[in-house]
């Protein structure tokens, strides 16, 4: 295996992983969370999103956008490469820090006992929720692409 290889399978586990782990939100994490009720909801994910900056999920998160530039840019298929590197990017840096955070940024400020908790928890599953499709379906088509590199 040489090294354009090597990176292009990297960028195809860490965009697999990316990729599931938000189709895993988008399938049925969030669903759980809406049957537990607001409170509880909104803890679960204000605790999610306190861990998730910790955990190796973010070495993966941040280090697939690296390791997809430099699979990109080893390719000798430049044009599925580049594609599948700035898919990633745009689902793991844009995406998420322009829908995703702002919105786990504001549910971080919520009470989960408040009388605002249901209706902030409706509106943040309903933006999150389609903030979290899109990233998912651009991490699994990234995911794609790299592994048609591979």
């Amino acid at each position: 295996m040489n090294w354009d290889q090597l990176f292009a399978l990297a960028a195809v586990l860490g965009s697999g992983l990316v990729g599931g782990l938000c189709f895993a939100f988008s399938s049925f994490i969030m669903r759980a969370f809406d049957e537990l009720g607001a409170s509880s909801a909104i803890q679960a994910m204000q605790s999610i999103n306190a861990v998730i900056l910790r955990s190796t999920a973010m070495a993966v998160w941040m280090g697939t956008v690296v390791v997809g530039i430099v699979a990109a840019v080893l390719s000798e298929q430049s044009a599925i490469a580049g594609s599948a590197a700035g898919l990633y990017t745009v689902a793991a840096l844009l995406i998420t820090g322009r829908g995703n955070v702002p919105l786990n940024e504001a549910l971080d400020r919520v009470d989960p006992g408040s009388a605002e908790a249901d209706e902030a928890w409706r509106h943040y599953r309903r933006a999150w929720g389609r903030w979290n499709a899109l990233r998912t379906v651009l991490c699994l088509a990234a995911c794609a692409g790299f592994a048609w590199i591979a």
